[in-house]
């Protein structure tokens, strides 16, 4: 029986769906992936959290192959958390006593989606911001980025 570093090389491509949560989750299942040596990316694909997953996964690997690959993502997905921590869309007492683990109920998620579907994502944030343009920023080096062997696709809706 051949174990898996004798496997012959397998190359693939990814696309990696979009939202907050979903983009948490492939975090974890592209780790798993990034482990198996037999598995090359030849490109990936992404829209909203799966472009950001995608950008910094491509250039984690350009700077460190699968191991930067991985350590780049965990980067980019602590720094999001920590960003969080101080966010007004989080889950109230309320929803953490009834047991709700969605922003459904939340007062304050309800009315960033309502603006959200009235207003420009651009007319909303104070001066332009975007707290995920920092920390992509100071995930990616777009200069790196650029010359990466894995090919990139960045979908925008």
């Amino acid at each position: 029986m051949t174990s898996n570093t004798d496997r012959a090389p397998v190359l693939v491509d990814f696309a990696l769906q979009g939202g907050g949560a979903h983009g948490a989750f492939t975090w974890g299942a592209l780790d798993r992936l990034l482990e198996e040596p037999w598995l090359r990316i030849d490109g990936i694909s992404g829209t909203s959290a799966g472009a950001m997953n995608a950008a910094v996964l491509v250039d984690g690997h350009a700077k460190g192959g699968a191991d930067g690959a991985r350590a780049a993502l965990e980067n980019f997905w602590r720094r999001v958390s920590n960003a969080a921590v101080l966010s007004p869309l989080r889950r109230t007492p309320l929803d953490i006593l009834l047991g709700r683990w969605t922003l459904d109920h939340s007062p304050v998620f309800l009315a960033m989606d309502l603006m959200a579907r009235v207003f420009s994502p651009y007319d909303l944030g104070p001066g332009g911001t975007n707290p995920l343009r920092d920390i992509l920023a100071e995930s990616v080096d777009f200069a790196r980025l650029a010359q990466a062997s894995i090919k990139l696709f960045i979908t925008a809706t």
